[in-house]
Order: C-alpha cells, then structure tokens, then sequence
C-alpha cells in the first residue's frame, strides 16, 4: 500500500522520506482509496460484527480452531462465545470442567494422581451421576477432556458412586482396595476407565403362605422332626421349638438365595448372588417372633446391560443350572434351576419396586429387607 489516508487534502504517504518524485507520483496514481471512500472503512470490523455474517462465520472457526469442538453447540455465535474462552483456558481444569458441561456434567472434581505412584502424570474425575444415554457420553466426554487437558496429563477414570482404588501398602485397608487395579470398565474403543454405582434399598414382608411355602412356618412348642437340624440349633430343645425367632433365623439364614430382577411386564432379566446375607433382627427391637433377613446384592459390570428393570425379588433354593459353574454370580433366565420338589413361583418372595436401566459402566447395590 502507498497511500495511509487523505489529511487535509493531502495524502500521507507510506513511503520513505528518501522516495523520490517518481515514486510519489507512482504511489498517488496506484491508490484507490480516495475513491473507495467509506465502503473501505465499512471492511473495518466486518468478520466481527454481530449477529455473525454468515459468509464469514465458518472462516472463523477455522481460524479460531474450534472445528473439534462444534458438533456440541447449535450454531456458530454459541461456539464462538463459549470457544474463544475455552481456547484462552486450554490445558487447566477449568477447561476441562467447562467442556465436559457441555455434555451435562456440570459439577466435576478432579483429582490428580498422587506423587508417590510411578505413573504421576495421570487423573480421575467425579462425573456424577451418569446419563441414561450411556455408552456416547462417555466416548465425549473421554474426547472432549483430552482436548481441554494438559498435553503431559492423562485421564485415566471417571467415577460416581462405586470407588475401590489400587491397593497400596501402608497406605489404605485392604479390604477398601483392589490388587493392582481400580474398579471400573473401559467401553469399546476407549481407554478410560468409568466406575458407577447407584444404590437403592427397601423391604418386603413375607405372609403366611411364605412361610409355608420356605418351610420356615414355625410356632411355640412345635414337635422336633428328623429333619437334617443338629442337636445345637438355638430355639430347640427335647420338648420342641422353645424360642421362634431364634430356630426360624437358623432355617432362614441356611437357605441359598438370589436377587431376581424383573422388566415391566415380569419376565426375568436375570439373577444375582448375594454379597452377604445377614440378620438384623436387632435392629428392630419389639418384633416378637418376626425376624429381620437382610440380602446385600452388587451387579456386575455388564449385567442386563440395555434392560430395564421395574422389580426385584428374593429367590430362594436356586443355583446355577450348569454343575460346572457353581460359582456363577450372574445368571440369566435360562442358568438358573431350583432344588427338587421346588419351583420358582413358590420361591420368590416379595417384590421391591425399582426404576433402572442396566448399564455397562453402572454397578446397582441393593439392600433388600425381609421381615418373615
């Protein structure tokens, strides 16, 4: 360019106190902008001026680097608002926590590695809860945090209500830990680790027929048969059954038991074999000749995954169908079988109405209270 502008009717130009008459006389015939007048001035501010031109909008994109970032925003004023500032933040934890609450996640913590490991680089987020929309969440929230972190930091899990780190020596209990591992499962073609849990809890009362049907219908005074019950079960004695409570907890508390889950119109999901089962008729004091069965059940990763759950139940005197998997913890409706002379109408016992989806990443904890 020659010529700046027109000051007083003249122009000033641009070049060297040294140029020459030729060259000035060169510059002056070359400029246009005496002619352009107030279209040129108009250019001045055009690619920022609001609402965006949408001739010069997706140039700015570009220009900006947001391309990585526009599938989450509706349109382009909105990405460039929230992009700019997420650019300025990269490489901190307010970008990340800012990218991620574009998915929904909006109260994250994060937490670094501790120094004392080997791989200190790496951290782990508390997400919340996660979405009924798993598995694509997940996979963006994964992508959207190696955008927004630090190029030497690695996300290595994200977790919300089920959190068992690796055991280290001297440094935690080991029944709070994992050996040489976290909890958690990395979905299909990630490599980050998300561990969920979600909790619920209730209790059910068991009737008469219930009873019956467990045989476990005892009363005061009842004769001793020669059934397979040793000498030293509490409540017994050579005159009968002396305390209720205390022989129907011995018959309770020897029978195996699942937790059955059930979709909206009954069918089974599948079964899960309990973590522990206990008495807690202490906890309810004044309950005469009841009793207080508690069945502590975690599913696995995986278990039912995509199934809706609408109810669960106690399932009594069942096992595995397979004689090679007596271990088994999850059974689909098809493992499962009962002892003889017993069938599953009869031995499942009260139902707990819940309202879930199995997840893959979602361990559901159940607490189920039986009072029989």
């Amino acid at each position: 360019m020659a010529v700046g502008t027109i000051y007083r009717g003249h122009p000033i130009h641009l070049l060297p106190g040294n140029a020459t008459s030729f060259e000035r006389a060169l510059s002056e015939s070359a400029d246009y902008l005496e002619q352009m007048g107030a279209a040129a001035d108009s250019v001045r501010g055009f690619k920022f001026a609001t609402p965006l031109n949408p001739s010069v909008a997706p140039w700015l994109v570009a220009e900006y680097g947001l391309g990585p970032i526009s599938a989450y925003f509706g349109g382009i004023d909105a990405l460039i608002a929230a992009g700019i500032d997420w650019q300025r933040l990269r490489g901190t934890p307010l970008a990340i926590s800012q990218a991620l609450g574009w998915i929904g996640y909006n109260a994250i913590a994060l937490e670094d590695q501790n120094s004392r490991r080997l791989k200190w680089n790496r951290y782990q987020l508390g997400m919340g809860k996660v979405p009924l929309i798993e598995l694509p969440v997940l996979r963006d929230a994964e992508y959207l945090a190696g955008l927004s972190d630090p190029a030497r930091s690695v996300l290595f899990r994200g977790l919300h209500g089920y959190d068992f780190r690796t055991l280290e020596w001297s440094q935690g209990r080991w029944g709070n830990a994992i050996w040489g591992d976290e909890s958690g499962v990395r979905i299909d073609g990630g490599t980050v680790k998300w561990s969920h849990g979600e909790d619920l809890a209730g209790s059910v009362v068991a009737g008469p027929n219930d009873r019956v049907a467990l045989d476990v219908d005892v009363h005061q005074g009842d004769p001793i048969g020669w059934d397979d019950v040793p000498w030293t079960v509490p409540g017994l004695s050579w005159n009968g059954v002396t305390d209720v409570a205390a022989f129907k907890k011995f018959l309770m508390l020897r029978l195996p038991v699942y937790v059955g889950f059930y979709d909206g119109d009954g069918a089974a999901i599948g079964y899960r074999r309990p973590i522990v089962v206990r008495d807690v008729t202490s906890e309810h004091p004044g309950s005469g000749e009841a009793i207080f069965v508690e069945v502590e059940c975690r599913t696995g990763f995986g278990d039912g995954e995509g199934k809706a759950a609408a109810s669960c139940s106690l399932v009594f005197r069942a096992r595995p169908a397979d004689p090679d998997k007596p271990g088994k913890l999850w059974l689909e409706p098809d493992e499962i079988e009962f002892e003889d002379g017993f069938d599953e109408a009869d031995m499942t016992i009260g139902s707990l109405p819940v309202d879930f989806l199995f997840r893959r990443t979602v361990r559901q904890h159940v607490t189920f209270t039986l009072e029989i």
